[in-house]
């Protein structure tokens, strides 16, 4: 199918095709016309890239797992997204706690503000 049908077909634009071509994650062949050609799988693929990207990952994440021609890949592709939406939970998980952590730091320091205010006492420090 050409690019137009494969976008369509995907829900997407031409020039995401484009990228995820450009980018590693979907093959095409080049007929004698120029035109690109890819194989009925790539609609299947392409959904399953973007249902990656909609759940954070970014390109290079994707990469390793997203082969429409390796056979090993197909095989191991659920062993594969599995170990990389763990590793996304855990990173997911580690940015949260930071994130609490950087909060409760601010807000604690904006209560001794306020007392401050309150108060009448010297400015300290923001």
């Amino acid at each position: 199918m050409l690019i137009g049908e494969l976008a369509k077909r995907a829900g997407c634009s031409v020039r995401v095709i484009r990228h995820y071509e450009r980018a590693g994650l979907l093959s095409s062949v080049r007929r004698e016309n120029g035109y690109r050609h890819f194989d009925e799988d790539a609609v299947e693929h392409v959904l399953r890239v973007r249902v990656l990207i909609q759940n954070g990952f970014n390109l290079d994440e994707i990469r390793p797992v997203a082969s429409l021609h390796d056979t090993r890949a197909r095989r191991l592709v659920c062993a594969d997204v599995i170990r990389l939406y763990e590793e996304k939970v855990d990173d997911i998980d580690r940015r949260i706690a930071e994130l609490t952590a950087l909060r409760d730091r601010a807000r604690q320091r904006l209560q001794v503000l306020v007392e401050q205010r309150l108060q009448g006492g010297p400015a300290e420090p923001a």
